[in-house]
């Protein structure tokens, strides 16, 4: 007799997708704290990765302190040397009218003087105003640049300082200043204080030289004006 052996598959109870049992444990509060915790740690690991929120706030706040005063520096630099450019251009063509067609107006060597004061004053000013746009390049000497970075004039960032050492030298001290965030932010400020410096003395330059402007180039005009008045009353002809 053949016996049918019994679907051992057939005897498995195969539970239901829609099982109340399953909706339930899904949709209970452990579980979804579950989820969130999870997602929670997912966002961490991404924000470490990207270097996001794995980073202090201190950092941060401070790299953009620096970044947004480096770029005021440079800014104030560049506002600088084109205030120095147009002086020059203005005191230029002033001493070239002078120069040029002054000499037609002076009918008495009285008048010399008010053209004197003018001449010196775009001179003077015009002085002043290429210091300020002159480039500076020297620097420290690298090696006690380096050797006593907060000492005042030291600066390993500017290129006066550091195109004085080996590229070797350079690059090894630099990347240990890089691995070091002290260091890192030590030579940052240095560079800032010494940019600081510079526009110090721009500025100085820059100010000096519009006053001398400002001044001298009404008093001239004003003295001259006033002899022409004074030669005219007192009926004096050419006495050149």
């Amino acid at each position: 007799m053949n016996h049918e052996e019994p679907d051992i598959a057939d005897e498995i109870p195969i539970p239901e997708d829609d099982s109340p049992l399953l909706e339930t444990e899904l949709d209970s509060p452990d579980s979804k704290k579950h989820k969130k915790d999870k997602k929670k740690d997912k966002k961490k690991d991404k924000d470490k990765g990207k270097g996001g929120s794995g980073e202090p706030k201190a950092s941060r706040g401070t790299e953009t302190l620096l970044r947004n005063t480096y770029r005021v520096h440079v800014e104030l630099s560049s506002l600088a040397d084109s205030k120095a450019n147009f002086l020059i251009s203005v005191n230029s063509v002033i001493m070239m009218l002078v120069v040029s067609h002054g000499m037609s107006y002076i009918s008495n060597k009285i008048l010399l003087f008010p053209v004197i004061i003018v001449i010196a004053t775009c001179i003077g000013s015009n002085v002043l105003a290429v210091l300020c746009a002159r480039p500076r390049i020297g620097g420290r000497n690298a090696k006690e640049a380096i050797a006593d970075p907060i000492k005042d004039g030291s600066n390993v960032l500017f290129f006066g300082t550091y195109t004085g050492m080996q590229k070797e030298d350079f690059v090894h001290h630099l990347m240990g200043v890089l691995n070091e965030p002290e260091q890192l932010y030590s030579a940052m400020l240095a560079d800032l204080f010494e940019m600081g410096k510079v526009l110090k003395i721009k500025y100085r330059r820059l100010q000096t030289a519009y006053g001398i402007l400002l001044y001298g180039l009404p008093t001239g005009i004003v003295l001259f004006m006033l002899l022409q008045v004074y030669i005219i009353l007192t009926n004096k002809g050419p006495a050149l």
